[in-house]
């Protein structure tokens, strides 16, 4: 075994999230290495987490239960009794402090799952997707006390897949970070003193979408918009937002439309309703999407139970 690989072998990662889809096949392929000395998570979210983390091999004992009053001095404790080498942040939602980061200097890494600088922030998956960006990507980058700042490390972009949702997005991305381990592993090692460098951007996106940002508006956005804005809300947000007949929804899933004939029609229209093709609503620029799948008070449906339960063409969608 050459020493690079012994050096990999020994180094104690301490790993933080939030989230299965985007840190199981981390937490796997460090546990498997061998580097793996514990997970910390909020103590509040630990039975959503919980089953996966177990699956990838870990221990009930190396899940760290953490707690907004006391969270900065427990792992302060761990890093120093474990005597962890590296922490590695995967969708953690608390702001380290400076403390903590001093504990292990330039040895706390963030994978961060969209592409740096203008995908910042808490939600870059959502932002990416409802802007209809063709790539995203993981950014890797040593953390200091400003969120998404510090060092890059390694950026790896990943191309969207045409009509790809949060979910399918997310999952893509957690399954390219194994392939990272060992060239992160290999920059730390050799404590890097040149970084990538970023092209600056006019705007960042780097707030958490607002119900405003959730709503779907028939009058302004294009059918390909809308489409964007649902596949980027389905299903973190549970679909994008929509009322009609008074009915509160939030529609996760449709499908472009095209028509022979142009139908006299005003943007969030039903033009056409029936129990084959269930809902089709009008948009701006004469187009029109079918709506295939909605979360309301009393469940999911289909476009088709739409129509069965009596929205009729020449009802209105509204913001």
């Amino acid at each position: 075994m050459d020493e690079l690989l012994f050096g990999r072998l020994r180094m104690k990662v301490l790993l933080l999230t939030n989230s299965n889809t985007l840190s199981i096949p981390a937490i796997k392929k460090i546990k498997d290495d061998g580097l793996l000395v514990g997970v910390g998570v909020l103590k509040k979210h630990v039975n959503l987490l919980a089953s996966s983390i177990h699956a990838a091999g870990v221990a009930h004992e190396e899940i760290l239960q953490l707690e907004r009053s006391s969270w900065v001095e427990e792992l302060s404790l761990f890093i120093k009794e474990h005597h962890v080498e590296t922490v590695w942040v995967l969708t953690f939602p608390w702001v380290i402090p400076e403390s903590l980061l001093s504990v292990l200097p330039n040895r706390f890494v963030n994978f961060h799952f969209g592409l740096l600088p203008k995908y910042k922030g808490a939600d870059p998956i959502f932002w990416q997707l409802k802007n209809s960006e063709e790539l995203g990507g993981v950014t890797i980058h040593l953390m200091s006390d400003q969120v998404d700042e510090g060092p890059v490390l390694l950026k790896e972009e990943l191309r969207v897949i045409p009509g790809e949702n949060y979910g399918l997005h997310s999952r893509r991305l957690g399954e390219m970070v194994p392939s990272m381990v060992e060239k992160i592993l290999s920059l730390l090692k050799s404590q890097p003193n040149e970084f990538l460098t970023l092209k600056s951007v006019d705007k960042a996106f780097d707030q958490k979408p607002t119900e405003d940002d959730l709503t779907i508006k028939w009058g302004e956005q294009s059918a390909t918009e809308i489409e964007y804005l649902i596949n980027a809300t389905n299903p973190k947000y549970g679909g994008a937002f929509t009322v009609v007949a008074g009915v509160e929804m939030r529609i996760l899933e449709v499908t472009p439309v095209s028509l022979e004939q142009r139908i006299e029609s005003g943007p969030g229209q039903i033009i056409h309703a029936d129990v084959v093709y269930g809902v089709v609503v009008a948009c701006i620029n004469n187009e029109y999407l079918r709506i295939t799948v909605v979360n309301t008070a009393e469940g999911y449906m289909s476009g088709v139970k739409l129509f069965n339960l009596g929205f009729l063409p020449g009802q209105r969608f509204t913001s």
